[in-house]
């Protein structure tokens, strides 16, 4: 298989009429060679690197969790139009939503480039490795609370994360059985067994929403790492497109019930292009 450019373009899954070709590719098992992940002009621009709105009420990252670059989200009782001009108080001065998330997004490809410059072996997935990735893209704007887990409870959409004092609790146990699931992985090669476990990883971390603010981009930068790790050449990490972003966002939401189905399916999609 030849190895694809990273691009952190956010495209969106195939039609339900595809879905039969999934068969094939489940079949298929994961080529053994480490691949080199090369980052692109895009990730530097800060195209689909969506700021994730107000810090204490919004449903940010993979998915329903974040919005696309210039689409700010507001919380539901918020009069603020949709349009308007938003400012952040940072270490760096007053800063508009574009230039905030444009220094995010210069943040988070340097973030992946500094994964992918190691080795898979270099990966080790705990607490406190994704509490630095948060440090790593925010901590330059916000340092009183990057890096940190949030202190305050949240509201996410029609979803209630864990309290906040649950949360070191709920990453440690996700953690421990993140890595457990892609060591098995690891030594099944199987594409379903896969998708099954990027499908757990990307659900798991924004249903405990462990952060203030930014748990999107964290999130991709997880998702990105675990692929690395599992020596798959790169794959989209998020749906922008309005169709393709309501599947996905229905895939989470029945995710939320207890039933993954629906977002293995779209990892399964996602990785069978890698393949091609």
């Amino acid at each position: 298989m030849k190895t694809d450019k990273w691009q952190n373009k956010e495209k969106g899954v195939k039609d339900d009429k595809n879905r039969d070709k999934k068969g094939s590719a489940k079949s298929r098992k994961v080529e053994e060679k480490p691949r080199r992940y090369k980052r692109s002009k895009e990730d530097i621009s800060g195209k689909c690197s969506g700021l994730g709105g107000e810090v204490h009420g919004i449903r940010e990252g993979t998915g329903e969790y974040e919005s696309p670059e210039g689409t700010p989200q507001e919380r539901e009782d918020s009069t603020r139009p949709l349009n308007s001009t938003r400012y952040f108080e940072t270490a760096q001065g007053i800063k508009t939503y574009s230039e905030v998330s444009e220094i995010l997004a210069v943040s988070v490809a340097k973030t992946i480039e500094t994964i992918i410059e190691g080795t898979p072996e270099d990966i080790h997935i705990t607490p406190e490795w994704i509490c630095r990735l948060h440090n790593d893209i925010a901590g330059s704007l916000f340092p009183d609370w990057a890096g940190h887990f949030r202190d305050v409870n949240v509201e996410v959409g029609t979803h209630i994360p864990p309290p906040f004092y649950e949360v070191p609790v709920y990453m440690r146990l996700y953690c421990e059985d993140l890595t457990a699931r892609i060591s098995f992985v690891s030594r099944e090669k199987d594409v379903e067994k896969i998708s099954e476990t990027l499908a757990y990883a990307d659900w798991r971390f924004q249903w405990i929403h462990p952060f203030r603010d930014f748990n999107g981009r964290v999130g991709r930068i997880l998702l990105t790492a675990i692929l690395f790790k599992l020596r798959l050449p790169p794959a989209e990490t998020a749906s922008v497109e309005p169709v393709e972003k309501e599947k996905y966002l229905k895939a989470l939401r029945t995710a939320d019930t207890g039933d993954i189905l629906l977002l293995t399916e779209i990892w399964i999609e996602r990785l069978s292009k890698t393949f091609k």
